[in-house]
């Protein structure tokens, strides 16, 4: 009987990677987000505000985790918003521990339209269940398309491990999830056990 291990993390070095990119808002829906516990993730996101990047979809508590982060570009107010549909509940925030934004749809319809009516696009993600399929599921398809439907106008999946199919619907852009880009998955065979570690992508 094989164990899977995931436990996901990069050397604090590999920053380097996000700035030389250009980053300017990153992400944190991530179901992987506590992996190496509340300090490391502490410590990362004051690596984040040292460089003054916005961050949203987690924090370090549920307050934090749930605000959106704004900012304008050309002329565009922009909102990005995310929360984390799968879990697990260890890896959402809470009033006193860092973690990903739990979904509540509710108040997530809510959050989306006081956006737009303060004049900002929101851009809406989503760490939804993994499916290794190109085509969203049922469910899913029921949930991107109510977050278009209160006024998103970016829908993306962020869970995907391999690009999945898109659509519109009315003036919304929904991608079902994007797919990989510079990370990827690599397993390890020990003694009957089955390692992933994002440790050993780079």
């Amino acid at each position: 009987m094989w164990t899977i291990s995931l436990q996901f993390c990069s050397d604090p070095s590999y920053i380097a990677l996000l700035e030389d990119v250009g980053t300017d808002v990153v992400e944190l829906t991530g179901n992987h987000l506590l992996d190496y516990g509340p300090d490391a993730t502490l410590a990362t996101l004051d690596m984040y505000d040292f460089r003054g990047w916005r961050y949203f979809g987690g924090g370090r508590n549920l307050q934090d985790s749930i605000q959106p982060a704004l900012m304008e570009h050309n002329g565009n107010k922009l909102a990005f918003i995310g929360c984390n549909y799968a879990g697990p509940p260890n890896d959402w925030a809470t009033e006193t521990r860092p973690g990903s934004a739990p979904c509540d749809f509710d108040r997530l319809v809510a959050e989306i339209g006081n956006l737009r009516s303060a004049g900002y696009l929101p851009i809406m993600t989503l760490q939804y269940n993994e499916y290794y399929q190109p085509n969203p599921t049922d469910y899913e398809q029921r949930d991107f398309l109510r977050m278009a439907s209160a006024g998103a106008v970016i829908v993306s999946g962020s869970q995907a491990h391999m690009p999945a199919t898109m659509e519109f619907s009315g003036g919304s852009f929904i991608h079902y999830g994007l797919g990989n880009l510079f990370f990827d998955q690599m397993s390890l065979l020990i003694d009957g056990i089955l390692i992933t570690d994002a440790c050993n992508v780079f």
